[in-house]
């Protein structure tokens, strides 16, 4: 069987500004986001990861340079696993471009796979392009990839079995991560934003 850990980037300097960057790289880690990075490191050693993949953005990069010094891994960086591309609302925090983006993110969860961003890409594109990184998971390994939570929440309900009580959890929180096991030609996700390594963080104490 080979596992997958999908890990959401710890919190960034985007998740503060709360600006729709989904094609630009940049957006550094917070302090926070480098402790949250540091705990989900300390969680992940000893569960037999042998390869670590992440997507080029910033915040996926330094998350997964973190894990990857105390994993003794080299980090792979994937496209496949960038953040939804949302086209001509990149860069953008106003209140009409966030109404925008949502609507089609609820598309996205209901398995639209015609529903596109302008200028950007289709769910039908994102998921093609997150299923060829999946697949590009030696069989029988144990891989950690660091993605972002907006393509992780929309595509792997469509391409895995995911019960409704787990996905009732809502979406990733930073550094929270899902497990997939693939088997049988079948992915299943046997945990939904996992964030043990969370649980006796203060926020306020990285402000």
């Amino acid at each position: 069987m080979t596992t997958i850990y999908l890990m959401r980037h710890g919190e960034s300097t985007v998740n503060i500004a709360h600006r729709l960057t989904c094609r630009r790289p940049e957006g550094d880690l917070t302090r926070l986001g480098r402790e949250q990075a540091a705990r989900a490191a300390s969680w992940l050693q000893g569960r037999g990861i042998t390869h670590l993949r992440a997507s080029p953005f910033h915040r996926a990069q330094q998350t997964a340079a973190i894990v990857a010094q105390a994993l003794g891994l080299p980090v792979v960086t994937d496209e496949g696993l960038a953040e939804m591309h949302c086209g001509s609302l990149e860069g953008r925090d106003d209140e009409a471009a966030w109404q925008e983006w949502f609507a089609v993110y609820e598309r996205w969860k209901a398995h639209d796979l015609e529903a596109a961003f302008a200028g950007g890409e289709s769910f039908g594109e994102a998921v093609t392009r997150f299923q060829q990184t999946l697949a590009g998971v030696p069989v029988g390994s144990t891989a950690l990839l660091v993605t972002h939570g907006g393509i992780t929440r929309t595509v792997v309900p469509y391409i895995a079995e995911l019960s409704d009580e787990l996905l009732r959890r809502g979406d990733l929180a930073n550094t929270g991560v899902a497990v997939l096991e693939y088997a049988d030609d079948c992915y299943r996700c046997s945990s939904w934003n996992v964030i043990d390594h969370l649980n006796d963080l203060n926020p306020a104490e990285y402000n």
